[in-house]
């Protein structure tokens, strides 16, 4: 709907509420629709101060200086709206012509994006993902931080970039988790490229690589046609309890305090993200942890 002929066009006759119902509800639904929105709200949340014009010049008449004040009352009154209308446009053509697209989630969240060339990125939560609009047909590069699903149109080359590693396919569907010193890699469908500290990998559908630390890389097989938390459930195949517990408190906006905890403990299973007390019940009493939570719901506190 947006082209870079017709944008400001368009954008002026949104602002002017100028646009018909079938064209209001399409650009509601284009993926950059709530950065436009935030701008302009952004724009109305401006102090804009009202001034007394006839007040600022009896004082300044009173002053002696009449042919003056004339024009200084003008610019007084009119300063502030132009001021208003100046950073409207400065923000909305830093947006415009800013390249890059980024998105994120937040608790429990997850969040479905279509690129550029129609492949389509779905973030888990807490996850953040950015690219480069303008230059995406020849340079198909997504940075990622967190994790999140791709189902990738053919084409040349598409790289996710995380601080962990680099996966590189032409068209295929995969998952990459990349946080902190945690760093998965499971293919769905096609083949992928792994790099991994000058380590190099190739996955066919069904195969998996993990990275913990600078440990020796693992690799695995599995049965599953999609990630399992499209479908609000998150497992885990023998994983250090630290990150299982990070994905509690991202999938639930909690804080574990895991002071008394062995972090290393590896843990096998599941827990569902769309139900807290059913998720920390089946995560503790695996591990024979004992939990409480703070009086506001938010801290969970362990116990050996």
């Amino acid at each position: 709907m947006l082209n870079d002929k017709k944008d400001d066009i368009f954008l002026s006759r949104w602002i002017n509420g100028e646009l018909s119902e079938e064209e209001l509800r399409e650009f509601q639904s284009h993926p950059e629709f709530e950065h436009y929105a935030k701008i302009i709200a952004g724009a109305d949340a401006l102090d804009i101060k009202e001034y007394d014009v006839e007040n600022e010049l009896t004082t300044l008449k009173s002053k002696q200086h009449n042919e003056s004040t004339k024009k200084r009352g003008s610019i007084v009154k009119l300063w502030p709206y132009f001021a208003a209308a100046a950073s409207v446009a400065i923000i909305l053509g830093l947006f415009l012509f800013n390249p890059d697209q980024s998105f994120s989630t937040d608790y429990g969240e997850q969040r479905t994006v279509t690129l550029p060339d129609g492949s389509e990125m779905i973030l888990n939560a807490k996850s953040n993902a950015i690219f480069d609009k303008k230059n995406w047909t020849n340079n198909r590069i997504v940075t990622l931080e967190g994790e999140a699903f791709f189902k990738v149109k053919k084409g040349n080359r598409f790289t996710v970039a995380t601080k962990n590693g680099d996966v590189s396919v032409l068209g295929t569907q995969f998952n990459v988790q990349s946080q902190n010193s945690f760093f998965e890699v499971r293919c769905f469908e096609g083949k992928v490229s792994v790099l991994n500290k000058k380590r190099k990998a190739i996955l066919t559908a069904g195969n998996a690589y993990r990275n913990l630390k600078n440990n020796v890389p693992e690799k695995w097989t599995f049965q599953a046609q999609q990630p399992t938390w499209l479908s609000n459930t998150s497992s885990f195949r023998s994983t250090p309890i630290k990150y299982v517990f990070k994905e509690l408190e991202e999938q639930y906006n909690l804080k574990i305090k895991s002071s008394s905890i062995h972090l290393e403990t590896i843990y096998t299973g599941t827990f569902p993200n769309d139900n807290q007390e059913v998720a920390l019940k089946t995560v503790f009493s695996t591990l024979g942890i004992t939990y409480s939570l703070s009086e506001d719901g938010k801290t969970v506190v362990l116990e050996k």
